[in-house]
């Protein structure tokens, strides 16, 4: 009987602790922004601490698609050397999976016209990016108001 009460008191303690370590998730359009924003800002180091290890890239700068950390940390850095950014204008994740839009410039886009629009689709995987599928943006400029 002695031992009832404490027992209780005891999983009374540690049931709080486990629930929350159960439930936590990360939110994938948040680990989304971050890694736009972490090549925004150039910090390649901040944007591959994202992505999975086995993390595949497809879009205009990875034809055939990069496979791989080495692979895609190379065609980020080609990246943020154009100095490319990205203006998100609308994400949403369903479930590990999230669908983006957003207008984006770069050194290369400026001779062709300047800013243009394209969508994402990037799937995380453990909370880290493992998918990140951007198509090629048409060739006409993104309107600006």
């Amino acid at each position: 009987m002695f031992y009832r009460p404490a027992l209780g008191v005891l999983l009374a303690a540690t049931v709080p602790v486990f629930t929350g370590v159960a439930f936590a998730q990360t939110d994938p359009v948040a680990v989304f922004r971050q890694a736009i924003d972490a090549r925004n800002r150039g910090d390649i180091n901040a944007m591959m601490a994202l992505f999975t290890d086995d993390a595949v890239r497809e879009d205009g700068s990875c034809q055939p698609p990069c496979v791989g950390r080495e692979a895609v940390r190379n065609s980020f850095q080609k990246n943020i050397d154009e100095r490319f950014q990205a203006n998100v204008t609308s994400a949403e994740g369903t479930g590990d999976t999230v669908t983006a839009r957003a207008e984006i410039s770069s050194d290369a886009f400026a001779a062709t016209g300047g800013k243009r629009m394209t969508s994402y689709t990037v799937t995380l995987r453990d909370g880290k990016i493992a998918r990140w599928v951007s198509p090629l943006p048409p060739q006409t400029p993104a309107k600006t108001n």
